[in-house]
């Protein structure tokens, strides 16, 4: 199967309801230009939740690396995009 970007951005979305768990989240417009703190107002320990269900969605994508190189802040500015244009880009079978 062949993932494009916007199947990446429905996995994130996926995760972030999973995490947050509540009725107001199901109804909250997740695309790729919303962040994880900004737009979405997570706290660290839930953008850290989504992180662990991204790579286990997705193991071969190399998340640790990508993200041991960013402090908490810019980890928190990330948004949805970015983080589906990373897994794209990190394995050309996603790609779209």
């Amino acid at each position: 199967m062949v993932m494009t970007q916007e199947l990446a951005i429905r996995a994130i979305r996926d995760a972030v309801h999973q995490v947050v768990g509540e009725e107001w989240a199901q109804e909250m417009v997740i695309d790729g230009d919303t962040s994880l703190s900004g737009g979405l107002e997570l706290d660290s320990i839930e953008i850290a939740k989504v992180i662990e269900i991204m790579l286990r969605r997705f193991p071969t994508v190399d998340f640790e690396s990508w993200f041991g190189q960013m402090a908490m802040q810019q980890i928190a500015g990330l948004t949805v995009g970015d983080i589906a244009a990373f897994i794209a880009s990190s394995r050309p079978e996603l790609a779209a």
